[in-house]
């Protein structure tokens, strides 16, 4: 069984759009890389917080297959709105949940995202 502390995920925001003039929008999600998923993993429940300011942006649970990319767009959520030109660190949290919904293992990745016109 793979260790829980070895799940890992990356992501980057290079193809999501700024929200406009501050106003929040559902937004398709990044790409994913996993590594290490633990061994039983059905679903994977995402979630993204600005650090920053402490604000939940929300996520989703999807199925899981054991793919090593999760695609852009493959669920949406309150996209990433940093105030003009500030800056905001971001955190997806990612759990691997088994076929009953207990907690395998949890991966986190951050990301700053700069506000734009």
């Amino acid at each position: 069984m793979t260790s829980a502390a070895a799940f890992e995920a990356s992501f980057d925001f290079s193809n999501v759009r700024a929200c406009a003039g501050g106003a929040l929008r559902i937004t398709p999600s990044p790409e994913f890389r996993l590594s290490d998923v633990p061994a039983g993993t059905a679903a994977l429940d995402f979630f993204l917080v600005d650090i920053t300011i402490g604000f939940d942006h929300g996520g989703r649970q999807i199925a899981y297959s054991g793919e090593p990319v999760i695609a852009a767009d493959s669920f949406k959520y309150v996209g990433p709105c940093p105030d003009l030109d500030n800056t905001h660190t971001y955190e997806w949290t990612i759990r691997a949940l088994d076929a009953a919904n207990s907690e395998l293992g949890v991966a986190k990745a951050q990301a700053d995202f700069t506000g734009s016109r």
